[in-house]
């Protein structure tokens, strides 16, 4: 059973209280976030009321499917604007893009050791420039860069939009797209092992800006919560759950088991969770 309260009983304020004493009371705390965090920095979500679909229409499902079939003219269409509206204003966005006060944060989250890793469902690579370092997993790609389909070499673009078609590999010689994640796409293996085995550390997972709708990221979260593991040798063996805490202005499916849910945006309530803290290591070191 979770502690979780609905807000007519909690306040914000309460709720980041315990959200700190409950970061401060893991040894291994592990942060996702999701288009929440990106919002507050302008950049459209897909889903919602003021999301790209619900604007132009939900886009073909099959783009990873398409650009290996013809990756030239996947890349034509891309150099000469040939693509749906929603990826123009997406792509326009990102430009402009820039880190909010939530972002540097998280960044500082992570520096004062409350946060051992974040893993950003988020394209935009704007963790990286508030100044995140390796605690950071891009568990869908970072718009920014390009990526062999076949032995995932990255290399960095100089803008979101190519200007011509990007050579084959040259370590194996597949085709290259960008490093975002395409619909229909799998995460690239190595990824999505390190995103679950920061996943399995954590006795604490804090969900910021996800609505918890995208798999199989957001399965990580049910994954923390509910773990099990069996062994063939000594019978199945039950890890504690993680325990989890929501930063997200509005209900989603995990709300409910959730031990903490702060109804905040990232933009502000990051920064209020990361004074929270400091609040808290105050406290705690003046009565020990």
């Amino acid at each position: 059973m979770n502690s979780y309260k609905s807000d007519t009983s909690d306040t914000a304020s309460e709720n980041l209280h315990r959200a700190a004493e409950t970061i401060a009371e893991s040894k291994y705390v592990v942060v996702m976030t999701g288009a929440g965090m990106s919002v507050e920095s302008g950049i459209p979500p897909f889903r919602g009321t003021n999301g790209l679909w619900t604007k132009y229409g939900t886009p073909s499902m099959d783009g990873y499917r398409q650009f290996r079939a013809d990756p030239a003219a996947y890349w034509d269409r891309q150099i000469n604007a040939q693509i749906d509206e929603h990826i123009i204003e997406l792509r326009e966005s990102l430009r402009r893009a820039k880190p909010h006060d939530g972002h540097f944060a998280l960044v500082g989250l992570v520096n004062r050791g409350y946060v051992k890793s974040v893993i950003t469902q988020n394209i935009d690579g704007l963790d990286l420039k508030a100044g995140m370092g390796d605690a950071l997993i891009e568990i869908h790609g970072n718009r920014s860069r390009l990526r062999c389909i076949g032995c995932a070499k990255r290399t960095d673009l100089n803008d979101f939009v190519p200007l011509f078609v990007p050579d084959p590999c040259d370590e194996c010689g597949e085709p290259v797209k960008f490093d975002a994640v395409m619909f229909g796409e799998p995460i690239v293996p190595e990824v999505m092992s390190a995103a679950r085995e920061q996943i399995d550390r954590a006795d604490c997972v804090v969900a910021i800006g996800t609505s918890a709708t995208v798999r199989p990221a957001s399965g990580l979260l049910w994954v923390a919560k509910h773990r099990s593991r069996g062994d063939q040798s000594n019978g199945p063996t039950r890890l504690p759950d993680a325990k989890l805490i929501e930063i997200n202005p509005n209900p989603t499916k995990l709300s409910s088991i959730c031990d903490v849910v702060v109804r905040m945006n990232a933009k502000s309530g990051v920064p209020a969770l990361l004074e929270a803290l400091v609040q808290t290591r105050v406290v705690f070191l003046a009565v020990s």
